[in-house]
């Protein structure tokens, strides 16, 4: 059975972890460790959702996604300097199933903030993710690089049902 830390238990870690990493027990410190710890638990997750920050998967989702930044920012500078015409653009519909709010959000702020991708727009009932793909090579390529970032996000935030669903459900737009 997984234990997990009260709330006042939990500020109190945040507040301790605060304080370590300035490396000087003073009163402000502690006042600024305490406001942080605030913050913290008013935007932690609590209740029925079973979402809740996995500090290890955060940090691969974010690096993960510093990587792919780069990496695609790259790739679109290297479009704008040759003058050759290598874009094939395209809408690609992504089903995500019933995923919790926060992992379909960060999901697709990642998709949109990756130079060459952008979050159109996600409907509910079932949840699928409409994404403008400027290097289109396949449908299911595309499918696949959305699916990646959300697994990360799942890694990051939990995600209580599996993330693929059946590709026959969703429809592409040209």
């Amino acid at each position: 059975m997984k234990r997990r830390l009260s709330r006042p238990g939990m500020a109190l870690s945040v507040i301790a972890l605060w304080v370590a990493l300035w490396g000087d027990l003073t009163w402000a410190n502690i006042a600024s460790g305490v406001a942080v710890s605030l913050a913290v638990l008013v935007v932690s997750p609590t209740g029925t959702s079973g979402v809740r920050i996995r500090p290890l998967g955060a940090l691969r989702f974010g690096l993960v996604f510093l990587l792919k930044l780069v990496e695609s920012t790259f790739v679109v500078a290297w479009e704008v300097v040759t003058p050759k015409n290598r874009i094939r653009e395209a809408i690609v519909a992504v089903p995500l199933g019933d995923l919790p709010d926060v992992v379909v959000t960060a999901a697709a702020n990642a998709v949109s903030l990756t130079p060459g991708t952008l979050t159109l727009e996600v409907v509910r009932d079932p949840t699928v993710m409409y994404v403008h793909v400027l290097h289109l090579d396949s449908v299911e390529g595309a499918r696949e690089a959305v699916y990646a970032m959300v697994d990360l996000a799942c890694g990051a935030f939990g995600c209580p049902v599996p993330v693929r669903v059946d590709t026959r459900l969703a429809e592409e737009s040209p």
